[in-house]
């Protein structure tokens, strides 16, 4: 009787075990569709007109496939044609497949990221949906727009910094140098560098301290009022950190720089079409002691074009795109383009970021 009850116990079993090594399906993949761009069409012409600023672009999209029914929605970004979305403009959202953007906060932005003013220049816009449920958003395809901008008396702010924790010391007029000023937010400036132990803060106007700006709390910033200043930001610590400054959320952060800090060049310089020494040869930029990474020179250039570049060589070289003030890549073929004048130009060869500042 053991005998065959333990026959008949594997005659139960075997199926169980026979069916638990059979292959498991894979579960279906959902297939989903990003929001396209869909009116301007593709290839439009747009030209914008100051007299019209106060009118409204309307941006359709595409009806998005998440696999899953939900609410969309619809995010409208831009940035200069064929630099693949590397900085992103955010022009505005919808939970409807219709953005409106203001003709006057678009020329803002197109001239801010650089597009010359009375000048056709190519534009990617795309969508980027996100639906109520627990689902990554959808980036569609870039649509490339031909779009004329206007002359815009964009107001570019420059900011300076001081304090015992920064190279200047608590010295408001000395070779203080600047934020760094993104290219396609002129609200937003970043500082990579070396901070000793101590305090600091941010200047408007070199030779003033008012205006001047500091803490409000833990990531807010303040501006002085009449006599009452801002508290400084204090560093604790020695040490390479990473500073920015958002004027139109009045927010900060500061956090230590995670790249490599011990990388210095001997020498760096400009070089290109629109400065003295032409394609052949540097014009140098000089040191600054306190931190190791940041170059500055006082130049008159011509119409045209520049790069910077390590040791006089083509070795180490960097490039980018936006005039005035931007992020150099290293090893990038791209020119940085200038308008004729005298230029206080400033270079961090920590994070390649850049700026000119004329007068």
């Amino acid at each position: 009787m053991k005998v065959l009850s333990k026959l008949v116990w594997v005659a139960f079993i075997l199926p169980l075990i026979l069916w638990s090594c059979s292959p498991v399906d894979d579960p279906a993949i959902i297939p989903q569709t990003p929001s396209t761009l869909t009116s301007p069409t593709a290839g439009s012409a747009i030209v914008l007109k100051e007299a019209d600023k106060a009118d409204t672009l309307f941006f359709q999209a595409s009806i998005p496939d998440f696999g899953v029914p939900g609410n969309y929605t619809y995010a409208l970004e831009m940035a200069r044609g064929g630099t693949n979305f590397a900085t992103v403009v955010g022009l505005g959202s919808s939970t409807t497949p219709t953005v409106k953007v203001a003709i006057g906060e678009l020329n803002k932005q197109l001239v801010t990221a650089g597009l010359d003013p009375e000048v056709a220049g190519n534009v990617d816009f795309r969508f980027k949906t996100t639906i109520d449920r627990s689902l990554s958003p959808l980036v569609g395809a870039g649509t490339t727009l031909s779009i004329t901008p206007y002359k815009d008396a964009v107001i570019l702010k420059n900011l300076f910094i001081v304090g015992n924790a920064a190279p200047p010391g608590w010295n408001n007029d000395n070779n203080n140098p600047p934020l760094f000023r993104d290219p396609a937010n002129k609200d937003l400036y970043v500082y990579t560098g070396f901070f000793a132990v101590g305090e600091f803060k941010v200047l408007e106007k070199l030779g003033q301290w008012q205006p001047q700006w500091g803490k409000n709390g833990d990531s807010g910033i303040g501006v002085s009022v009449g006599a009452t200043e801002p508290p400084a930001w204090v560093i604790s610590a020695a040490g390479h950190y990473v500073f920015t400054l958002n004027l139109a959320t009045k927010t900060f952060t500061l956090v230590p720089f995670t790249g490599a800090a011990d990388v210095y060049f001997p020498t760096v310089g400009i070089i290109g079409s629109s400065t003295p020494g032409g394609w052949d040869n540097s014009t140098a930029m000089t040191n600054i002691n306190f931190d190791k990474h940041l170059w500055y020179t006082t130049a008159t250039v011509t119409n045209g074009e520049i790069k910077f570049r390590a040791n006089n060589a083509w070795t180490i070289n960097w490039g980018a795109k936006t005039p005035i003030s931007g992020r150099a890549e290293l090893g990038s073929p791209d020119n940085v383009p200038i308008v004729a004048g005298t230029y206080k130009m400033w270079f961090n060869s920590l994070d390649g970021r850049y700026i000119f500042i004329g007068g």
